[in-house]
């Protein structure tokens, strides 16, 4: 009897304990938050009332060379390779995080963990780690991001040659499903019929330029982070779809400066890189955009009249673990608002800068009238040839997608 009770009560106690651990470590979370508060955001709001407004060219962007990546600040001032191009200073404004992301991000913390590899399990939705100081957390905060569960997108840019001042057209459309990790059009966390434990699922189809033209591509990726993605081609010039091999998502995609890598900012296994962090820094990036103001000069190589505001953004450094991948090494630079990458340097295997990303942000509707962030342009700039790949997109985020697009046999019917 006596064994029974002491059993019994250290049962109850450690139960106790347990639940008052998870109820204190939930009062500490403090989601959303945002880049600037109180002090720290009178002495922006000070500087904004000189810099708001302003634009920044060639001429002037010294005086504010302190708030931009050494990269961009050295695009801007090499006239003669990279074109006149121009921005504009726009008051920071915060994003906030959409109801349903929130929701997910305080009901499932605490779930997600790391293996030994750094791959994220037990993942269901939301921001895994919202709270976080570790690198490699922060990149699975960003790989995680559900993107409005559904998007449709029409992409327009163009391919651009800065030594022949000569451009490509550029048109490519988009599908994306995310199966889980859902966070606010219903059926959230997770779609019902998933049997194959998809969490997202892609298809491209390439338009533009005329030699890739009907060239489709269809992946899904796994809620088994470890598990290796299907990929399919429909090649049009054979007429015949076969299955892409993972080491050719480090190809160009159709002349292209992206490889499949490249997506949304880095779209491989956050288990393919090691992380460290490197603190913040305040930044000039694109976050609310307007797309339609974006201007290109025909064989100039970088955008102008995107619209630039100070925030303070995480800085990772991501080395890939393979001597043979692509990139070396790459610098993220992080909306801790949105974990968006908004920039990033990325480095050929001998270590020299290679290629730039500057994504620019955007906020828009997506379903039930939920405010979503994502970007509505970008530009690659491949420093190394004096080249680049400009392209907007018009998106549509929270609609239904069926299930079946994501198929071989539809990526074969729709070839045809």
């Amino acid at each position: 009897m006596h064994k029974h009770f002491f059993l019994k009560t250290v049962f109850c106690f450690t139960a106790w304990a347990l639940m008052a651990h998870v109820s204190c470590y939930a009062a500490e979370l403090k989601y959303p938050a945002a880049c600037y508060a109180g002090d720290e955001l009178a002495a922006v709001r000070a500087w904004e009332k000189t810099w708001s407004g302003e634009k920044i060219t060639n001429g002037n962007v010294d005086e504010i060379k302190q708030f931009l990546p050494e990269s961009f600040y050295a695009l801007m001032k090499d006239e003669k390779n990279w074109g006149k191009s121009w921005f504009i200073i726009v008051p920071y404004r915060q994003i906030l995080p959409t109801t349903g992301n929130i929701a997910c991000t305080q009901k499932y913390r605490g779930f997600s963990k790391l293996d030994q590899s750094g791959e994220i399990l037990n993942y269901v939705s939301g921001v895994p780690f919202p709270d976080t100081t570790n690198a490699t957390e922060m990149a699975h905060n960003f790989r995680t991001r559900s993107q409005g569960d559904s998007q449709k997108t029409l992409e327009h840019g163009y391919i651009v040659d800065g030594k022949l001042k000569y451009d490509m057209s550029l048109e490519i459309h988009n599908n994306l499903l995310f199966f889980s990790g859902r966070t606010d059009k219903p059926p959230v966390p997770e779609l019902q019929d998933n049997s194959a434990q998809i969490w997202r699922a892609i298809s491209m189809l390439q338009i533009q330029p005329p030699e890739t033209r009907n060239l489709r591509i269809l992946e899904l990726h796994y809620k088994d982070r470890l598990k290796a993605y299907d990929s399919w081609i429909w090649n049009p010039t054979i007429r015949r779809v076969r299955r892409r091999s993972t080491s050719e998502r480090q190809d160009a995609q159709g002349g292209a400066d992206f490889c499949g890598f490249d997506n949304m900012g880095w779209d491989g296994p956050v288990s393919l890189n090691t992380y460290s962090y490197m603190g913040t820094q305040e930044l000039l990036l694109a976050r609310h955009n307007d797309a339609a103001r974006l201007e290109h000069t025909r064989g100039e190589c970088l955008w102008s009249g995107a619209q630039r505001e100070r925030i303070r953004a995480h800085v990772i450094a991501a080395v890939n673990q393979d001597p043979n991948f692509l990139y070396s090494k790459m610098i993220w630079y992080l909306d801790p608002e949105t974990w968006q990458v908004l920039y990033s340097d990325r480095f050929d295997r001998d270590g020299k800068l290679w290629k730039v990303l500057d994504q620019f942000g955007f906020v828009t509707k997506g379903s039930g009238e939920t405010d979503v962030n994502y970007f509505s342009a970008n530009q690659m700039i491949d420093v190394q040839r004096t080249h680049s790949t400009l392209a907007t997109g018009k998106y549509e985020f929270g609609i239904d997608l069926p299930q079946s697009m994501f198929k071989i046999d539809y990526l074969q019917k729709y070839g045809y």
